[in-house]
């Protein structure tokens, strides 16, 4: 993730900036001119906000979403940083049973995303939801036998009586043979 400030100052104000805050760079002391990479022409100007994934395809970029000065909003930026990065921890001992998949794209998302559910084993049941910061279930996608393979669902950002929701930070639950899954989704618009 890149937070980006195009100001070009001078080798004494950035070091002046690194002894007050303890961080420096370096590379983007003269952002804004062609000798500094010219980071104006694709990332616009001020305050900024870019996750771009290991591709180099830009995922999240704040200055087409949020006006100079308020463009810092840090449940789309880890909303974004989640969809792309993925834990693994080998702990050994034997492979155990097989797990549940759940992803969503695009996400952040302004419009409708799409929600994978991957189920190794069926039919069996399965329940979807989405739910907001404080827990409560503001929308069911699914709810219903499932075989095994991949389920592509949609969800709108509306809630479960079809009004529109508020831009934030939700959270995607499954459940299905017992197993379940969860993944965070950011609604930007």
């Amino acid at each position: 993730m890149l937070g980006i400030d195009l100001y070009n100052g001078t080798s004494s104000q950035l070091t002046s900036f690194k002894s007050q805050t303890g961080a420096t760079y370096p590379l983007f002391l003269n952002g804004a001119l062609a000798t500094g990479g010219n980071l104006y022409t694709p990332y616009g100007q001020y305050d900024n906000y870019v996750v771009i994934n290991k591709q180099g395809t830009i995922r999240y970029h704040a200055y087409d979403l949020w006006p100079h000065g308020n463009r810092y909003h840090l449940n789309e930026i880890r909303g974004c940083v989640d969809s792309l990065v993925t834990n693994t921890v080998d702990v050994g001992g034997t492979a155990g049973p097989l797990a549940l998949a759940l992803r969503s794209f695009p996400n952040p998302a302004c419009g409708e995303t799409t929600v994978e559910l991957a189920v190794p084993w069926g039919p069996v049941p399965a329940r979807v939801t989405v739910h907001d910061l404080a827990g409560r279930i503001v929308a069911t996608l699914l709810d219903g036998p499932v075989a095994a393979g991949t389920l592509r669902l949609q969800w709108n950002g509306r809630g479960a009586s079809g009004e529109p929701l508020a831009p934030g930070v939700y959270l995607m639950h499954a459940v299905a043979g017992g197993r379940a899954a969860d993944r965070r989704i950011v609604r930007i618009r």
